[in-house]
């Protein structure tokens, strides 16, 4: 029997004869294999490729096989290319797929096998197939060139979501809403993480009258970096018509719905998206509004009437809106009429929804407005709808609203099909980059795979850990949140969730994910030990001791685990026994920062004080950026120099009354404590609440008597707090009775008209005014002009605390210096080899002003200096920002920015504190 056909058609066997031979022997391989030769003659590779499968189980020659197969191969896929032209595309990919079972994909089966897979919306397959199919760069072929327009248009039309404005004679105020949006999108890439997010924004003019398309115009023009669409109506068709015509125009995966004369308070973005990424079985949010002028007089009923019904507290999912059939366009709701109540009954009724209790938006006031036109019914006490009178056109609306409802259905674009096994590939890929350290790589890849199928838990997982690695903490903490509402019995999702909770100072948040974490997985030693000091934290020793004996039994080499307990036996009053543990802590791991302060912490509690200065300054040798071991040593010292700080005041009784900020000396060094402190006195003292701190170097400063933190309040994040917002002449003390936390690096605008008050808080200790003055007089004795230049080091040069070089100020000197009348310079700088690269300006610095040094408080010298020039150069630091915003008398300041390579001018008092 011959194993092999010969592909000449003058050796070929006559096909009928090779069917009569496979009528008396099916299994004949020779009169197969020359069937299959006559098939791929005619065109069928297909059927071809069938019968040498066939005859390969009989013969088992894998050599022979594919040797056939490569002859027939090209028939084959000329006969699939055929199937393109009229779209039978999951008819080729099949045929396809079945060829890569048997035969490696490469060459033109790998570009034809991609270029389906892409066609079908499978862009993961087809990632994955490039390599095999020779692609080595985007030019070389048009399937790489397709997936790199499609990730350009992800990255550029990859917003979270739109906001829809609908606009009728809105000149005087839409560039007020608009500038909202903005100040909440800035809030909420702060608050989250992802400094890169954006909203689209979809004006519609609905035929407006006056300036409203000029005023938009303009405003688009001064934004350039702001997406934004104007949809110009030549006939006024009325505000839902409007709005649907934005939501046709819009991108990303929500929607949010503003009238042109109200505003977005600085959460809205955040709290809304928040919620839905957190939630994914969520629909939409609502939140509640802030109504002008009549807030405190608004009735129950109709504040709860005006929430359920208001376009402009609502977030919404765009597929979901989709299922609702948008805003009613018959002619009963226009001009103008129920429309939004018939919207907001679809919702309720067809999807799922929740409302948050806080006001994010602004209601205004404005002539002629419903809120203008509703006042008097509104704080009236009755009911919405009370007394009036029903008409045919009302009764019309409601038989239409009933009709709507009746027909809404739920339905799937086609694409969702292949949504999860591309978003699986990417998902894979990214494995594959992460193992090769390309940790941006795989972010980049699960980025998209989330954007894909935002319903696949590993991806939102997954992306948690790059996240992390990459130290965006924010993002990380969002994607596991999603992770955890997508797959509630998730154990390690919950264990990384409860951990950035925990880290970020919230530990009432991390509880619960952690304790479950611990039922799902009891013999997780980590999810034990996190949740042991979770409980620590919270003031449960007994229960944190017990979980905390099991980790230790399971890992008791681990330095963590050691080091909290020895915090937990200095918890309960034995300083020995806590230093004992600590120093074996030490032995397993003698770099350890945890476990250096711990041995620090004992010490002191056993009043052993020069060995503690000795063991906080190995803790900073460990990390010289971590704010507990810079306040503990300094507190030492300062102590030792100057003896105890003021007596702290008593603290308030009531927790109403009281505000804390226990995070304060641990969070950040001094300049960032500075800001802490600053933004939580100025609120205090806004809203008559007693501030409570922990011990911090402003108390023998500035001679601060603030209580000592007392029993445990709830705590909240920064961006939950608010207080800069809350210092607004018209906010409620939303955060008073609760524990603030965070380092208050964001925008100081809101803070400007308190810039006087910000600066007594922190010049009215008598040893920081006498150091000052001395400092102040030592420069002004040597020139007419006093330049202050920081230059930081140490423990930057990563993430948001980058390194400006020397050569951005030389630079700017040069170009200065020349100007100026006897000018002097002095250098600021925690790396005195700095200082020799402006040897020609004859510096001064802090070794040179001969001031009577300071024991924990060394950086006193630099920070008056800065605080005295007259013009001021920072970095990219809170030390140096923070001085300029002390800094009363100086006509110019200049920080360094990255994108422009050069020092450029920004004011204290309307920037942002860091540059990213």
């Amino acid at each position: 029997m011959r194993d092999e056909i010969v592909m000449g058609m003058a050796m070929r066997m006559d096909p009928v004869k090779c069917r009569c031979l496979l009528a008396d022997n099916p299994a004949d391989v020779t009169a197969l294999q020359h069937i299959a030769g006559h098939l791929c003659d005619a065109g069928d590779g297909l059927g071809a490729m069938r019968l040498i499968r066939r005859a390969y189980r009989l013969h088992g020659n894998q050599d022979t096989f594919m040797r056939q197969a490569e002859a027939m191969l090209h028939v084959a896929l000329n006969q699939i290319s055929a199937l393109l032209d009229p779209g039978r595309f999951d008819e080729a990919a099949t045929h396809l797929e079945w060829l890569a079972q048997f035969i490696p994909p490469s060459g033109h089966l790998a570009r034809l096998l991609a270029t389906v897979w892409l066609i079908l919306g499978r862009d993961g397959d087809a990632i994955a197939m490039l390599p095999k199919a020779g692609v080595t760069a985007p030019a070389d072929s048009g399937i790489a060139v397709a997936l790199t327009a499609l990730d350009t248009h992800r990255r550029h039309y990859g917003v979270i979501g739109t906001v829809v404005i609908p606009a009728f004679k809105a000149a005087s105020t839409i560039a007020e809403s608009l500038d909202s949006i903005l100040a909440a999108l800035d809030h909420h890439r702060r608050a989250s993480g992802r400094e890169d997010a954006q909203v689209h924004i979809v004006v519609v003019d609905d035929c407006s009258p006056d300036d409203t398309v000029d005023v938009v115009r303009a405003w688009g023009r001064a934004h350039p970096d702001q997406s934004l669409t104007l949809v110009a109506n030549n006939q006024n068709r009325g505000a839902g018509r409007a709005r649907n015509a934005g939501v046709a125009a819009a991108l990303g995966p929500y929607l949010w719905f503003l009238d042109a004369d109200d505003m977005f308070l600085e959460r809205h973005l955040h709290v809304t998206a928040g919620a839905l990424d957190a939630n994914p079985q969520l629909d939409y949010v609502r939140t509640d509004m802030l109504f002008d002028r009549i807030d405190s007089q608004v009735s129950a009923a109709w504040r709860d009437a005006s929430i359920r019904t208001y376009p402009c507290n609502l977030c919404i999912r765009r597929e979901a809106h989709a299922r609702t059939g948008g805003f009613p366009e018959e002619t009963p709701f226009w001009p103008a009429t129920a429309d939004d109540v018939a919207y907001s009954r679809a919702i309720t009724q067809q999807l799922q929804g929740v409302k948050i209790g806080i006001k994010t938006v602004f209601y205004r006031m404005s002539p002629g407005n419903v809120l203008d036109r509703m006042q008097d019914e509104m704080v009236s006490g009755r009911a919405p709808g009370e007394g009036a009178q029903v008409d045919g056109r009302f009764m019309a609306i409601e038989i239409l609203v009933r009709r709507r409802l009746q027909a809404l259905s739920a339905g799937h674009d086609t694409h969702e099909r292949n949504r999860t096994g591309t978003a699986t590939t990417l998902i894979n890929l990214a494995g594959e980059r992460t193992a090769a350290g390309d940790h941006a790589g795989a972010h980049a890849l699960l980025r998209q795979a989330t954007d894909i199928d935002p319903h696949q838990h590993t991806g939102w997982f997954e992306l948690g850990m790059a996240s992390h690695r990459l130290a965006r903490r924010a993002e990380a903490r969002s994607a596991f949140a999603r992770a955890v509402g997508l797959r509630p019995l998730l154990a390690p999702a919950r264990v990384n969730l409860g951990l950035i909770l925990l880290e970020d100072g919230d530990a009432q948040a991390a509880l619960p994910h952690l304790r479950r974490a611990v039922e799902l997985a009891p013999g997780s030693a980590n999810a034990r030990f996190l949740l042991a000091r979770t409980l620590r934290r919270l003031g449960q020793k007994d229960e944190a001791e017990e979980h905390l004996r099991q980790a230790i039994a399971s890992a008791p080499t681990q330095v963590e685990y050691q080091t909290e307990w020895a915090g937990l036996l200095l918890d309960k009053g034995d300083g020995l026994a806590a230093l004992s543990v600590a120093d074996g802590a030490i032995g397993l791991s003698s770099g350890h920062y945890d476990a250096h302060a711990a041995r620090a912490a004992a010490l002191e509690a056993l009043d052993r004080k020069p060995e503690a200065l000795d063991a906080w300054e190995r803790a900073i040798a460990c990390h010289a950026g971590f704010g507990e071991a810079f306040t503990r040593r300094a507190l030492l010292l300062l102590e030792r120099q100057w003896g105890p700080p003021p007596i702290a005041r008593t603290a308030a009784a009531s927790p109403a009354q009281r505000l804390a900020l226990t995070r304060l000396g641990s969070n950040g060094r001094f300049g960032n404590q500075i800001l802490q402190y600053g933004v939580a006195r100025l609120y205090a003292e806004r809203h008559g609440l007693t501030l409570e701190t922990p011990p911090w170097v402003g108390r023998h400063l500035f001679d601060l008597d603030d209580p000592l933190p007392g029993s445990p309040l709830p705590r909240l994040s920064e961006e939950e707090a608010g207080l800069a917002a809350g210092l607004s002449a018209d906010a409620r003390p939303e955060a008073a009775g609760h524990d603030i936390d965070g380092y208050f690096c964001g925008h100081t605008g809101p803070l400007a008209r308190h810039a006087a008050t910000f600066r007594r808080i922190f010049t009215q200790g008598q040893r920081w005014r006498d150091s000052f003055q001395a400092a102040q007089a030592r420069l002004r004795e040597t020139g007419e002009t006093v330049i202050s230049v920081h230059l930081r080091r140490g423990d930057f040069g990563w993430g948001p605390f980058w390194v400006a070089p020397e050569a951005w100020y030389l630079e700017w000197l040069e170009a200065l210096w020349p100007t100026l009348s006897n000018p002097v310079l002095y250098i600021a700088t925690d790396n005195p080899e700095l200082i020799a690269a402006f040897a020609r300006y004859k510096p001064l610095h802090a070794a040179l002003l001969g001031l009577p040094p300071v024991q924990g408080a060394g950086f006193l010298e630099d920070f008056h200096a800065l605080c005295a020039a007259d013009i001021l150069a920072i970095s990219n630091s809170t030390f140096s920002f923070t001085a300029s915003l002390l800094n009363d008398h100086a006509r110019s300041f200049v920080r360094p920015d990255r994108t422009l390579r050069a020092l450029v001018p920004y004011a204290p008092w309307a920037s942002p504190v860091l540059l990213g």
